[in-house]
């Protein structure tokens, strides 16, 4: 409700001219009025998100029709990126390597979350088409085949023990937020930065 600040605001101004003054300090009028602001304004916000959503759908369906023509186009985002080829091993390589689509969706029912859908054709890692992770509190399940859990290999090396796939099964993990972001507000809007990213490192490497 987007004035459901703004009245609280209201009711402990007036118990407080009431109580001579004395109820509420000035830093803490003050406090209550910024945050009346900032609530309208984060619904304002909400509305605009929605709004410039529903206009980029068209378009993102479109961009996803024609990447899915493009055989591996994902894995090489991941590569390229700076901060997530970090967390890749060479297992987690070849796994991106079947991934066949990436769609990221706004969640109405929260401030800030979003759902991110990765797609994979069959693979001799995990058994799932599509895995989800949504932010902040659930994902996706991977069933492994037997044998490719990289946390059944974590004690054995340290290149063993990093698993890009480890940011769906544990929420408690560090980078997770930082993972999402770069996902959701980098990766996702413009994923052939990284696409062409890899070509020209190559030209330039050749030449």
């Amino acid at each position: 409700n987007c004035i459901s600040f703004a009245g609280f605001y209201r009711k402990s101004s007036r118990l407080s001219r009431g109580a001579g003054g004395q109820g509420l300090s000035l830093r803490s009028a003050v406090q209550l009025e910024l945050e009346a602001v900032n609530e309208q304004a984060g619904c304002a916000f909400r509305i605009l998100r929605a709004k410039f959503g529903h206009m980029r759908r068209p378009h993102l369906e479109r961009r996803n029709r024609i990447i899915q023509n493009i055989p591996g186009f994902w894995a090489p985002q991941f590569l390229n990126h700076p901060q997530l080829s970090a967390m890749i091993s060479d297992r987690d390589e070849d796994a991106l390597s079947y991934m066949t689509n990436l769609q990221v969706e706004e969640l109405t029912h929260t401030k800030s979350g979003c759902k991110i859908k990765f797609y994979f054709s069959g693979n001799p890692y995990f058994q799932n088409e599509v895995i989800v992770k949504e932010l902040v509190s659930h994902s996706t399940p991977i069933r492994w085949w037997r044998g490719q859990d990289p946390r059944a290999h974590g004690c054995k090396s340290p290149e063993m023990g990093r698993s890009f796939f480890s940011w769906f099964g544990d929420h408690s993990f560090p980078a997770g937020d930082r993972i999402a972001e770069i996902i959701k507000e980098d990766l996702w809007p413009n994923p052939l930065q990284y696409y062409l990213m890899g070509e020209n490192g190559g030209a330039e490497h050749s030449g």
